[in-house]
């Protein structure tokens, strides 16, 4: 699976559920995902705004829907499609 990919299934997930706050480890086991790819996958969407870090050490939705640019692969973007809820990866 793409790190785009990733990143849409996680979006989605929290997109789906509000209220949804996962530590590293729960989110690891959600996607089945290694600690490293689950944390690319959170930062990604941390540094774009629409997760952030609570004082517990988890992870939640900010509200916030951007455009999100992965920092992690030089050679892979990843921005929104023009579908709301879809998060495509751009070379």
């Amino acid at each position: 699976m793409t790190i785009a990919r990733l990143i849409d299934r996680a979006r989605a997930e929290f997109m789906e559920m509000p209220g949804l706050a996962l530590t590293l480890p729960q989110a690891a086991r959600l996607w089945n995902l290694g600690m490293d790819d689950c944390r690319t996958v959170i930062d990604v969407l941390t540094g774009a705004g629409f997760l952030r870090w609570t004082e517990s050490q988890t992870v939640v939705r900010t509200g916030r829907d951007l455009v999100v640019v992965c920092d992690h692969e030089p050679d892979l973007s990843v921005r929104m499609s023009e579908h709301a809820d879809r998060i495509v990866a751009i070379a």
